[in-house]
């Protein structure tokens, strides 16, 4: 028989997926047991072998379905814990409604620091239009007021916070007939907004809504989290409190700085730069970089916002430093720009070390006919989210709006990508939709368009090694045999085994991060001697 390590706690449950072996159709094995000691997997052996583990302690989970712990590969954190702490737009449907939440917020928000909320969709008002800064102001009662469209590339503020950030004379400060500013800010205003709203907030403001956020992504079976930092989202002063405190985290923070700074990357240690680079805005704000024009503004095709000499030197330079580069990218002309860029690159550092840096795409949402070819000639990773489909694809939905019909269509390619050989990973872009990685595994299964859905299989795979693989850690950890890191997501019953649509909202029995106990019964606790999650 062979020789099996005798780790310090053996779990016996009834399905098991991402394990080697002989599997059914679906990836699945079936009462097993699992040995966890020094936070990495021991064995993976029949449940009728597991005196043979001879554990310090044997814990039978019963009914429920094992899975590497998920990976959510874009996310931004502070903004996502501000609305799970009051701050959630995502049901307003008029202006009247907004004025109505921000009224609500100044009588729970507390003090310190202007109002903050995220997730009004004014595509969706119905009638439309969006509340002046003025009407913003009265309903505040006085105080500051920065709301963020559902795509965070489209912002409503009052005035006193426009000035304060320098934002009223930045592009992208709509002005009225009179020349008055409106209240609503795009590119580099909404830039300058968004930041200024964020660093007006205390730090323990900041660090309650970043643990918010980790919290609840343990919750939910999520052992990483790709955090998307950038000098237009939160700034410094926020990634740097995160980075600061990620050793005492529960869940694993994969940090990416949205900038071309390689020295502010290296001096903390980081592997990976870039992440929200915005080569481009939304289609929902009409920023977006389009070859022609959006079909519900003829005079609009978005905007470039960094040239291809600066991008390209970074792919360059980057690539020289072993670090990986990522760039957000959603119309086609933004993702042609990183293409081209790439390549120009290519010529520079070689194909090989190129690839070996798997510099990363975000969205990759409007590729192009032959965009998928050249991804995976270029040896390019791509971080999608799934949920954009679910949320804004079909036949009424704002792609058609934005793009009419025939460009609609092209959205989102998941499985010409995967058909490619491309590496894929999955992620939420919370807050911008929910920190839930079966509503991203649902949304992959039931694409609005039947050609590009992926079998659950693979959209498993995609929240779960697809992650470590665009992190460079599928050495380590992302699937579950031993040797490997013991990031393991404990759900009830045999989760496979319908629709992943069922799944969404559902809490994991229990996540276990290198071994550790993020969520979950207290009998799994464990003292081992692995180091903190923190960065790889």
């Amino acid at each position: 028989m062979e020789e099996v390590p005798l780790p310090g706690l053996a779990l016996l449950a009834r399905t098991v997926w991402g394990t080697p072996g002989p599997t059914d159709a679906l990836g699945r094995r079936r009462d097993l047991a699992i040995g966890v000691d020094g936070g990495r997997v021991t064995a993976v052996v029949p449940a009728s072998r597991v005196r043979e583990l001879r554990p310090d302690r044997t814990v039978d989970l019963g009914d429920v379905t094992v899975l590497p712990a998920f990976v959510d590969a874009h996310v931004h954190l502070t903004p996502t814990g501000l609305s799970l702490g009051g701050g959630d737009l995502r049901q307003v449907r008029s202006a009247g409604d907004l004025l109505a939440a921000v009224r609500r917020l100044a009588r729970t928000a507390p003090p310190g620091g202007p109002l903050w909320g995220h997730g009004y969709d004014d595509a969706a008002f119905d009638p439309p239009g969006l509340p002046r800064a003025d009407a913003l102001a009265e309903a505040a009662a006085g105080r500051p007021v920065y709301l963020s469209r559902i795509c965070g590339h489209q912002g409503l503020a009052t005035a006193d916070l426009l000035a304060e950030a320098g934002a009223l004379e930045a592009v992208g400060c709509e002005r009225d007939r009179d020349g008055h500013p409106t209240g609503m800010v795009r590119g580099h205003a909404n830039r300058a907004a968004r930041r200024h709203a964020l660093d007006a907030l205390p730090p323990p403001a900041l660090a309650a809504a970043q643990d918010r956020a980790l919290a609840h992504a343990a919750r939910h079976g999520v052992a990483c989290v790709h955090e998307m930092g950038s000098p237009g989202i939160g700034g410094r002063r926020d990634f740097d409190l995160l980075l600061d405190r990620s050793a005492g985290l529960p869940v694993e923070v994969v940090g990416y700085w949205g900038d071309v700074d390689l020295e502010y990357v290296a001096d903390r240690k980081l592997n990976q730069v870039g992440g929200d680079l915005w080569l481009d805005g939304s289609l929902g704000a009409r920023t977006a970089a389009l070859s022609s024009p959006y079909d519900d503004a003829p005079e609009a095709t978005g905007s470039l916002y960094l040239g291809d000499a600066e991008l390209t030197e970074l792919y360059a330079r980057a690539t020289l430093a072993g670090i990986q580069v990522a760039v957000h990218a959603i119309g086609d002309r933004a993702i042609g720009q990183a293409l081209r860029c790439a390549r120009r690159a290519v010529r520079t550092v070689g194909r090989t070390a190129f690839a070996a840096c798997r510099h990363r795409i975000e969205h990759a949402e409007l590729l192009g006919s032959d965009g998928a070819d050249r991804i995976a000639e270029l040896g390019l990773t791509v971080s999608v989210q799934p949920a954009f489909d679910a949320a804004w694809g079909g036949d009424d939905g704002m792609y058609v709006r934005r793009l009419g019909p025939r460009r609609a269509r092209s959205m989102n390619p998941f499985a010409d990508l995967w058909r490619r050989g491309v590496p894929m990973a999955g992620g939420s872009d919370s807050d911008v939709t929910p920190l839930d990685p079966w509503n991203g595994v649902a949304a992959a299964v039931h694409h609005n368009r039947s050609p590009q859905r992926l079998g659950l299989p693979v959209a498993l795979e995609l929240f779960t090694l697809g992650g470590r693989v665009l992190a460079r850690q599928e050495r380590i950890t992302g699937r579950i045999h031993a040797g490997q890191r013991a990031d393991l997501a404990v759900f009830p019953g045999d989760v496979l085994a319908g629709d992943p649509a069922r799944l969404r909202c559902t809490e994991a029995v229990a996540t276990l991060v290198a071994g550790r106990l993020a969520h979950g019964p207290e009998e799994l606790a464990l003292e081992t001697a692995a180091g903190p999650a923190g960065r790889p």
